[in-house]
Order: structure tokens, then C-alpha cells, then sequence
């Protein structure tokens, strides 16, 4: 029952809202409100559902799958016929590089945007069709939004209005019509026009176009439109005879004007339009020096056209003044002929210009290069010698390199560069100037080129003649390491047979050991900081490795830290790279080789040693003065120069030394020359670098700088001597120097061992697990911490009565005097490893039955004693004659090798007892060892 009351409820609503609609065509007085609320009560909407079917989306999805695969295969094609043909003749005029395409046929480059529904406003112009879908909003006393379309017979019905015969009228015009008629009849209110649906209309669209077909769009749309929709036009067809078949009418296309922009008005298609596309017309091609280089269709009809309209074309040339004309055209025989072009004359069919410079030099300028604040280019009118060019010392960068210049010069009758070297201090302030001459260019170096003369890959090439590229990496990309000029340099050192580089190569020896590989990366020169970011960069690689193993969790967290890492290295390699190879020596071919032409040699006690160039005569103390003078070592009334000079006798080169003191000579009076050298000699110390450390029980511990050959007793006697508790015995005394001595011949060791025992495994027929299993051994074996401990006396009352036996101390060695113990260590393979009490006058056998004796796995037959002084003794065990009653002092360790035997199937068994009896430094290490 309350259904039937609802449905007639919502029937009684409808018949009111349709009274109410019919009554406001005579009363403009009803509410709005009331119209909205019975839509909404009736369940009336403004929304319109559009429904397309499938099978027409996949239609028109193919159509446009096709497009985008045509548009791809056009691009890989490479040039047309057309343009092959133009380009082989600019190619035969040196232009390789310099090609011309058609012009305008890019505007087809791209796929047709699809056809949707078109609101808002249109174009005034736009006639109006049978079809077109309008939306009239009233505004004022009446509210009211209507939506309706042009009927069949061209009528547009708008309610309370007259209606209107709008088929063929513009839209501008309708939309006076309409505002007219409002003002007339409905006083107070306003309306509003806009287009809500373009009718749809059939174009065909035939001719040199990629898919000739009937094209379905818009009353809106163009031919570019319409062309875009098949594909556009091919290169064989004409852009500017293109025509629009519309009934008996016929309108000429030239697309040329839509792409210049000189005919901004568009044609709007109508249905049932015609658009023909022939093929291309005449063409003339402009290449070189021009704006828009390209190959142009002539006009309609049109073979020839005048050389201005030609450049025309291509927007002229690019520079207006000192251009070269060539005229590419046939004879009667088909030849080709060069000749100048005529600006007065014309240009045929087929026939090509092509615009070079006549004249690219310059004149009156000078160029300002290096570590300057302000470089470029000047006049060399205004700036006509260096100090004009410097103006002062201010205008040059931080760190200058004031002893040395190069002023590039060319030659006016050959035109090849030459180089002139200058002093900038004695340009700056002693009236030593240079006259400057057109394309002169003025070089001024830093801190970081002359720095480069002494870096590890300069002084590689010259120390070894080679310089070893590494220019492509694996995946082919250049290395950034790369040093073009140094390349350069070693190959004309290794050509050169003179003696031009002899400065250099002396040079060279001045920190010599520095001198490492032809790459030229110096390894030491990352920071801390660099280090331990790449450490930890490498360790989150790992964890991510092993998260895709499953083995580890690779959080959020470490993404964001690997990526700060990689930018962090990156931004770091990026400064060293920049550093590696100094620009100026890229940019400037062959000005390394001329820098080291003109070195010295800078050695001794002084704060920047190395190379630095300079010009002939430049003062001693201004040397010093660039090379951040003198150490505190220094000893300066013992200077030496050396000088390279011409002997006139023979005419042959000498260097000479001489010595300046520098406490009686002014050094702004002796000069120095291109190939010598200066060398400050250290003051005498009678005092080592480095520190000794004494720990322990001595009286006084502590660091002490000791003497140039001061020996142990010396130093303890300083330290105050030792107390009641020591035990000079077990003192433990390490050299960094032996320490690493036994770090190299360790590794060495291991590698050998590895590789015998591989040999035997194979042999053996050894399972991978034992392999695994004892490399692993070896490789813990090699990576062992080492004491660096040496052997000695260190009781003073025995170093007085024998002091040959009294050590010679050296920088970084350390004592320790420990106290006396009282216990006997065993360690190694006995049942119960420990220490036991010592006990005077107990033997050796005694020590190990109180620890259970031996395991299954021991080598009874290796057993060894390490002394409190680091002295290792084999054991004989043996019933007879054996050590089984020795006596031993307190703090010795008696050590149980195992038995290596299951593990070797030749004599790794001694092999590996040499070594542990040689890493027997002290009872701890040698019990850490054997566990291992």
C-alpha cells in the first residue's frame, strides 16, 4: 500500500512540475527554488551519459596503435630521396657535419590528439550546423539552464523564446539573435550561449598522404587536423599546392603560411570536404650559415625565384656581413656547376645555396687566461701590455704564482703559436712590462697548476717515458682519471732524443719513492673522512646482497644512508677529478711541455718543496717566498744554487753549484735561471723523530725523546732505573721496523702454504670441506697481529758488565718491564691449558702431568718451550738424553702444537711448525696461535 501511495506521490509531482514549467512562459515570477526542489524530488538530472562502444574503441585504439608504429618506422628511415640528393652536394663542399631536411614535414611528427567533446567558447566565426548541441543559462528574474540542439531542419527550439533558424549562421550571430529576443521578452534576466557538442562530419582525405581515408571529426577541425588523422603528408607530397574540394569550389592549401604564420586565419572543414594532397613541386635548398637551413617547396606553379627570396626562405643569413655565396646548379648537360651566387639573380628548380664565412678571423683583441678573477677578452687597443692587461696584484686569484707567465703568441707570416714567458712580479711592481700584440693571450697560473708539476702522474711520465692510459673502462666509458696534456707529454718525450726535459729529470728523484704508477691516482690522497665513508658504503652493499639472499634485512634506513654515501664519494670523486688535471693545461695544447722547459729543482728544509717555473733571473728570496720559506731546521748560511749555463769554450751546457749565507748576502741579489735548483740544508740535531715508551716497573714511565744513538741503558738510567718488582728477564721490547718485517714475510709465507696445500689436496683427493676448512686456517694464520718484538738484554747490572749487548734505541720502539712472575704457562693441546706455580728446580715432565698430558690430537714430537725473553727451544721428550727433567724459569710457557698430519699429505706438518715456532714472540701470542 505504501508503495501505491509513493508512486502516485511522485506522479502528482511530475504533473506539477510540468504546470509550473508551461506557466512560466506567461509569469516570470516562480522560484527557482521550487523548479530544483521537485527535479530533485523526482529524481530529475543535468548530467548526460555518454556510451561508447567497445568495439568502436578498439577500432579506434588499432587506428591509433597504427599511426604510432608508422610515426616510428618514418623516423628511423633516415633522410628522403629529396634530401640525400642536397646533401651529397653540400658534403662535396667540405659541410660533412652540415645537412638540410625538408622543410614543414615535422609538423606531422606527432600523433592526432583524440576527438572529444568541445564546451566553451568557439570562434565568432564558427557556422553553425545541423547537429551542434548549445547550453543557455538565464540569469535574473528567470533561472533557468537549457540544453538543445539545431534540429533536422536547421531550427533551434529554445523555450519561452521564438524559435530560430540557426543552420548557417554564425555563432556570433546566433548569440545577438538569442541576447535580442531575451531583452525583448523577458525583461530583467540575462543569457548566456556556449557550444556543449560539435556535430560530427566526414572529410576524405586522398593524395600523398600515408592512410588516404575518410576521416570522421569535428565541425572544428583544420586540414592539419585532419591530415594529422592519416598520418600526414609523405615527403613526397607538397605542403604548399595542397587543395580543398568543397562542391564546385576549390581552395588552394599552403600549409607554409600556417607554419610562417603569415596567414593566421584557419579553415574550418565542413562535411563532406574533399582534401587532395599532389605531389611536391619545385624545390630549392639553402645551406651554411643561415637561420633555418632546409630544403623548400617553391609556390604553386613556380620554378624559379629570386636569390632574395630564396634566403628569404631560410630567414637569411646568420652573420650580415663577410659571407661566401656558393650557387649550386645544373648546365644543359646535367653537370654541376659552383659558382658565386648573383644576390640580383634567381635560383631554379633543383638547384642549392649555400651561405660559409668568408672571413672568421679577428682582430685587436687579447685574451686574459689562468688564475684571474676577471678573465676574458680585452682590446688590445686599451690593454696594450700586461700591466694594463693585470692592472694589479689584486685582480688575480688567491695563491698566485707570481715567478712565472706565458704570453701565446701567433705568428703573423705562418700563423702557428709560440710561447713567451715573463716574470708577473716584475711586470706588477718592477717596470718589467711586455708590449701585447693582436690575439695575444696572457696566461697567469695557481697554486694548483704548478702543484701539478710535482704530482705523481707527471712525475711517472717523465721518470718512465710511458704514460699507461686506462682511458676506456670495460663498459666503455671514459675514465675520469684520463690527463690528455700528460699523454701528450709522454709521447714527446719518448720521440725526443735532446736534452730538453734534463731539469725535469733530475727533478723527478726529489721525493722519489712517490713515484708509483703511470695512472697517476694517488691513493693517499683521500681524506679520513673519504676512507671511512667508503668502508661503510661497501659494508651496506654487502647487507643489501645479503638481503636478497635472505640472509640479512636491508632497512628503509639503509637506503637512505647508502644514497647519502654515493653522493657524498660522488661529490668527493668529482673534486678530485677537477684537481687531477688542471684546464689550463687542456685547453692550451703543448703548454706542459713548455712549463717543465722552464723549472727548478726546490729541496731540503723548506715548507713546499718541489718544481716551480720561472723566467730567466728571478731572485733567490723571492723563490723562497713561493715556497713558504724556510722550515725551522733550516740551516741558512749554507745555501746551495745550482745554475745551468753555456759553456762558450765547447758551447756545451754545465750546471754549477755555489753556496750563499744567507746571514752576510742579500738574497734579492742572487738570481736564479730556468734548469738550476736550490737546496736548503737541515741544521745538525742530535735528536731522533720519534719518541720511546717505557712501561712498567721502572721508576719513571713514560715517553722520552732520546738521542741520536743513545742505547737502553741510557734511557732506563734517565727512566730512574727499575724497581724491586722487575724482572729484566721477561722484558718485552718492539720495533715498529721488525714488526713490519715479519707482517711481509708472513704474508709471503702463507701465500707458499696455500699453495702447497692445494697441490696436496688435489692430490689427496680431498674433500671440499677440509680444503675450505684449512685455507681458512692459513688465511687467519697470515692475518695475525704481530708484536715486532726483538729479543735482547735488558738487565742493567749484565748491559754494564757487556755492552755489546747494550741495544741502539730507535723512534717508535717500546719496553715493557714486567713483574717478576711466578707461574709456568702451558698451552696448546694438553687437557687442561693453565697456568701452574713455579716451583725452583721443577722439571718440565713435572709441568705438563699436573695439566693431564697430552690429547689425542697433540704433537708430542714438537713440543717447545718460549722463554720469558722471547727465546723459543725445542723439547726433546725421549726417554733417553731427552729435556723431560729440564728446568725452567718463572714465566715461560711450554707449547703443545697440534698435529697437522690429517690435514697434509706431504711436509705441511714442518712447514706449519716453522711458522708457529717463528711467530713464538711471547707465551700469549703463541697460545692464541695454536688455538687458532
Amino acid at each position: 500500500m505504501s508503495n501505491i501511495l509513493a508512486y502516485g506521490r511522485n506522479i502528482a509531482l511530475i504533473l506539477i512540475g510540468y504546470l509550473l514549467l508551461l506557466s512560466n512562459v506567461f509569469a516570470q515570477s516562480l522560484d527557482q527554488n521550487i523548479f530544483d526542489q521537485i527535479r530533485q524530488q523526482t529524481g530529475a538530472s543535468n548530467q548526460t551519459t555518454r556510451i561508447q562502444s567497445p568495439l568502436d574503441q578498439l577500432r579506434a585504439q588499432d587506428y591509433m596503435d597504427k599511426l604510432n608504429q608508422q610515426l616510428m618506422e618514418r623516423r628511423a628511415q633516415g633522410p628522403s630521396v629529396i634530401e640525400q640528393g642536397y646533401n651529397a652536394r653540400q658534403t662535396n663542399l667540405g659541410g660533412e657535419n652540415a645537412t638540410v631536411s625538408q622543410f614543414g614535414y615535422n609538423i606531422f611528427d606527432r600523433l592526432p590528439m583524440p576527438d572529444e567533446m568541445i564546451t566553451g567558447a568557439v570562434p565568432d566565426s564558427y557556422v553553425i550546423g545541423v547537429g551542434d548541441q548549445f547550453v543557455i543559462s538565464f540569469k535574473g528574474s528567470k533561472e533557468e539552464v537549457v540544453q538543445t540542439q539545431v534540429d533536422r531542419e536547421g531550427r533551434l527550439i529554445i523555450p519561452t523564446l521564438q524559435p530560430l533558424l540557426a543552420a548557417n549562421m554564425t555563432f556570433g550571430a546566433l548569440k545577438d539573435e538569442i541576447k535580442k529576443q531575451v531583452s525583448e521578452s523577458l525583461i530583467g534576466t540575462e543569457v548566456y550561449l556556449s557550444l556543449a557538442t560539435l556535430r560530427q562530419i566526414s572529410v576524405l582525405v586522398v593524395g600523398e598522404v600515408y592512410n588516404p581515408s575518410i576521416v570522421r571529426t569535428t565541425s572544428l577541425s583544420s586540414p592539419i587536423e585532419v591530415l594529422l588523422h592519416v598520418g600526414g603528408v609523405k615527403k613526397t607530397g607538397s605542403l604548399r599546392n595542397i587543395t580543398l574540394q568543397r562542391g564546385d569550389e576549390r581552395i588552394p592549401i599552403d600549409l607554409y603560411d600556417i607554419l610562417d604564420g603569415i596567414n593566421p586565419s584557419i579553415i574550418n572543414l565542413k562535411d563532406g570536404d574533399r582534401i587532395i594532397v599532389p605531389t611536391i613541386g619545385s624545390t630549392v635548398a639553402i645551406g651554411g650559415n643561415v637561420i633555418r637551413p632546409a630544403i623548400y617547396e617553391l609556390p604553386d606553379g613556380k620554378k624559379i625565384i629570386s636569390s632574395s627570396e630564396a634566403l628569404d626562405l631560410a630567414g637569411g643569413p646568420i652573420r650580415p656581413k663577410g659571407n661566401a655565396y656558393t650557387h649550386i646548379r645544373y648546365n644543359d648537360s646535367g653537370r654541376q656547376l659552383y659558382e658565386k651566387m648573383d644576390l640580383n639573380g634567381n635560383i631554379s628548380n633543383g638547384e642549392m645555396v649555400i651561405v660559409n664565412l668568408f672571413d672568421n678571423s679577428e682582430e685587436g683583441r687579447v685574451t686574459l687566461l689562468g688564475h684571474v678573477k676577471t678573465p676574458g677578452i680585452r682590446s688590445v687597443s686599451e690593454y696594450s701590455n700586461v700591466k694594463d692587461l693585470l692592472g694589479s696584484v689584486k685582480n688575480l686569484g688567491e695563491n698566485p704564482h707570481l715567478l712565472f707567465g706565458v704570453i701565446i703568441r701567433t705568428d703573423q707570416v705562418t700563423n702557428t703559436r709560440q710561447f713567451l714567458s715573463f716574470n708577473v712580479h716584475g711586470v706588477l711592481y718592477n717596470q718589467e712590462n711586455v708590449d701585447l700584440v693582436d690575439e695575444d693571450k696572457v696566461i697567469i697560473f695557481g697554486r694548483n697548476e704548478i702543484e701539478f708539476l710535482s704530482s705523481d702522474i707527471v712525475r711517472s711520465v717523465i721518470y718512465n717515458n710511458e704514460y699507461d692510459q686506462f682511458e676506456f673502462l670495460q663498459d666503455g666509458a671514459v675514465n675520469n682519471y684520463y690527463c690528455k696534456p700528460v699523454d701528450r707529454l709522454a709521447r714527446l718525450i719518448a720521440s725526443s732524443k735532446s736534452n730538453r726535459f734534463a731539469t725535469a729529470t733530475r727533478a723527478v728523484y726529489v721525493g722519489s719513492e712517490g713515484v708509483s704508477n703511470g695512472l697517476g691516482v694517488d691513493n693517499n690522497s683521500l681524506s679520513r673522512t673519504d676512507v671511512l665513508n667508503n668502508m661503510e658504503l661497501e659494508s651496506l652493499q654487502d647487507r643489501r646482497i645479503e638481503t636478497i639472499s635472505g640472509i640479512s634485512d636491508f632497512t628503509n634506513a639503509d637506503i637512505i644512508r647508502n644514497a647519502e654515501l654515493e653522493a657524498q664519494m660522488e661529490e668527493d670523486r668529482r673534486f678530485r677529478v677537477n684537481n687531477f688535471c688542471p684546464a689550463i693545461y687542456v685547453d692550451e695544447e703543448n703548454l706542459l711541455p713548455f712549463v717543465l722547459e722552464h723549472i727548478i729543482s726546490v729541496e731540503g728544509a723548506i715548507r713546499l718543496p718541489g718544481v716551480l717555473p720561472i723566467s730567466p733571473d728571478t731572485r733567490v728570496d723571492l723563490v723562497m717566498s713561493t715556497v713558504g720559506g724556510p722550515s725551522n731546521d733550516a740551516d741558512l748560511s749554507k745555501i746551495e744554487i745550482s745554475r745551468l749555463s753555456i759553456d762558450e769554450v765547447d758551447n756545451s751546457r754545465r750546471l754549477d753549484w755555489d753556496y750563499v749565507d744567507a746571514s752576510i748576502n742579500d738574497l734579492s741579489t742572487v738570481k736564479l735561471n730556468p734548469g738550476g735548483g736550490m737546496r736548503v740544508s737541515s741544521l745538525y740535531t742530535n735528536f731522533e723523530d720519534g719518541a720511546v715508551l717505557l712501561t712498567g716497573e721502572v721508576m719513571e714511565p713514560g715517553v722520552y725523546t732520546i738521542r741520536k744513538g743513545e742505547k737502553l741503558s741510557s734511557l732506563i738510567r734517565r727512566a730512574g732505573g727499575l724497581t724491586a718488582q722487575a724482572y729484566p728477564y721477561g722484558a718485552i721490547f718492539t720495533r715498529e721496523r721488525v714488526k713490519n718485517m715479519q707482517r711481509a714475510e708472513m704474508k709471503q709465507t702463507a701465500d707458499r702454504l696455500q699453495s702447497a696445500m692445494v697441490s696436496a689436496f688435489v692430490k689427496k683427493n680431498i674433500d671440499a670441506n677440509g680444503v675450505v676448512a684449512v685455507q681458512r686456517m692459513v688465511a687467519e694464520m697470515a692475518e695475525q697481529d704481530f708484536l715486532g718484538r726483538v729479543v735482547i738484554e735488558a738487565d742493567p747490572v749484565i748491559l754494564s758488565l757487556d755492552p755489546v749487548k747494550d741495544i741502539v734505541l730507535e723512534a717508535g720502539d717500546s719496553l715493557y718491564m714486567p713483574k717478576r712472575p711466578n707461574f709456568i704457562v702451558t698451552v696448546g693441546d694438553v687437557l687442561n691449558p693453565s697456568a701452574l706455580q713455579f716451583i725452583p728446580g721443577k722439571g718440565l715432565e713435572s709441568y705438563l702431568q699436573e695439566v693431564g698430558g697430552f690429547t689425542q690430537s697433540a704433537d708430542e714430537d714438537r713440543v717447545f718451550v718460549v722463554y720469558p725473553n722471547g727465546v723459543s727451544k725445542p723439547i726433546s721428550l725421549a726417554s733417553w738424553g731427552g729435556d723431560r727433567n729440564l728446568s725452567l724459569p718463572p714465566g715461560s710457557a711450554i707449547v703443545v702444537p697440534t698435529d697437522l698430519s690429517p690435514y697434509d699429505g706431504i711436509t705441511l706438518i714442518s712447514e706449519i711448525g716453522d711458522i708457529f715456532r717463528n711467530l713464538a714472540v711471547s707465551a700469549a701470542s703463541i697460545a692464541v696461535l695454536v688455538r687458532n
